[in-house]
């Protein structure tokens, strides 16, 4: 395995790209709560740095939390999230990180031989079926317990220096805008608009899938956050559909946004 070198002073970092960073820092310091933080975080990284997948990996420590966004949907099977979850240390950029205490932006290539990390179990078990050989990562303590794990991956190229300068300079500006929420982890928010949502006659399953409908998860993604099989939850989408009088998923899913707009909780559909 690579020890991972400082890395060289690159090239100046282009007044396009400076631009994209304070729209970026603009953007996020409006967000009106947790879910359009994250929202906010996520179309900022798209625009700093181009990537096939851009992730946000928050982890509470204190209260065993986590939760995930991905910009486009994840494309990820419960197998290979699975195996992710059961020891994150697989992956040569987290185990890095874990080794050596840094906080700063690296690259898999940074700490890894190209020729270490195609032959790895995690790269063989997550990420050759995708395609992704390139990733890019940095891990941000935005509070006292909590660690939000930026993460891109290509298929095509590796990340540049600059890239990397690019999220460092990126990091305390979404350290600064968490620090301004005042309920920076959803629970509260999601358990009344869940509660509204059981007034339609719905088990408390039904309307935990529903909210999870509500907030944009295709079936196979609320699966997975339930830890249920991906039948069941067909079953449940069946049953709240014929409940709410509905045509289909779509139209059930308007539906309950309009609840919960009307019901003062927030409500988006990714």
């Amino acid at each position: 395995m690579k020890s991972a070198s400082p890395q060289k002073p690159s090239l100046p970092i282009s007044s396009q790209k400076w631009r994209g960073l304070f729209d970026a820092v603009y953007e996020i310091n409006k967000a009106r709560d947790y879910r359009d933080l994250m929202d906010a975080a996520l179309g900022a990284l798209q625009r700093l740095i181009s990537a096939d997948l851009h992730c946000i990996h928050l982890t509470d420590r204190s209260r065993c939390r986590v939760a995930t966004f991905m910009a486009p949907e994840n494309p990820f099977t419960e197998e290979e999230i699975a195996y992710y979850a059961a020891a994150p240390g697989r992956m040569p950029l987290v185990a890095h990180y874990e080794r050596t205490g840094e906080t700063c932006a690296r690259r898999v290539s940074d700490v890894v031989s190209r020729e270490e990390w195609l032959a790895s179990e995690y790269y063989r078990t997550c990420m050759a079926r995708l395609g992704f050989e390139h990733c890019l990562s940095l891990p941000v303590q935005v509070d006292g317990t909590t660690v939000a794990g930026l993460s891109m991956n290509r298929r095509r190229r590796d990340f540049t220096r600059r890239e990397c300068e690019l999220l460092d300079a990126f990091a305390p500006h979404l350290r600064l805008a968490w620090s301004h929420q005042e309920e920076p982890w959803p629970e509260r928010a999601e358990a009344a608009a869940r509660a509204s949502l059981e007034q339609l006659g719905l088990s408390p399953r039904e309307a935990e899938v529903l909210y999870w409908m509500t907030e944009g998860k295709q079936n196979r993604e609320i699966a997975i956050i339930l830890k249920r099989s991906l039948t069941t939850i067909q079953e449940h989408v069946a049953n709240i559909v014929e409940k709410l009088d509905q045509e289909n998923r779509h139209a059930a899913t308007v539906f309950a946004l309009r609840v919960r707009l009307q019901s003062g909780g927030p409500a988006k559909a990714g």
